[in-house]
């Protein structure tokens, strides 16, 4: 396996939480309270939260900004699309800086939303498919892992054997 094997893993994962429904149970546990010092995983949550509460804020102006449209001439002028690309935008951000994260932290566990996804996922093919990429993406990071160990120490004997060499 190679890096690029477990980068699509990765992407699959993604690609089929992503598909499923985000749950009641999820968007009643956000809090608005915040700490001083966060770990990687209190991070990840905060920022798929936040992705969430963007994409929403971005779908109600859009359909909003979609019905003034209809409606009247004058929503034109007013300029509601501002705010709408913008929450669009942040969620993209944010959405490269969770797969940043995820990349970075491979053997982090799933993030709150991920959690909740497939614990009250209705959709059987997606959960199959959601468990066989985390199967998958697990392989190929510990056979990385193992790659990894065996370069080190590949390079650490021949590092010996020419210091042995000119001692």
């Amino acid at each position: 396996m190679h890096e690029s094997d477990f980068k699509a893993a990765m992407a699959i994962n993604s690609s089929v939480l992503a598909e499923m429904e985000i749950p009641n149970a999820f968007l009643e546990s956000l809090t608005k309270s915040g700490k001083a010092e966060y770990t990687t995983l209190e991070i990840a949550n905060r920022i798929e939260a936040a992705v969430h509460i963007w994409r929403q804020k971005y779908l109600k102006r859009h359909l909003n900004h979609a019905k003034a449209e209809r409606l009247s001439w004058s929503a034109k002028v007013k300029g509601l699309g501002g705010d709408t690309e913008k929450s669009e935008l942040l969620a993209k951000r944010a959405d490269s800086l969770l797969e940043y994260l995820k990349l970075r932290f491979p053997g982090h566990p799933q993030t709150a939303l991920d959690t909740n996804k497939i614990q009250y996922n209705k959709d059987v093919g997606l959960s199959i498919l959601e468990s066989y990429s985390r199967v998958m993406e697990s392989l190929a990071f510990n056979i990385m892992a193992r790659i990894d160990d065996l370069l080190y120490v590949d390079d650490a004997t021949k590092l010996r054997a020419t210091v042995s060499v000119y001692a």
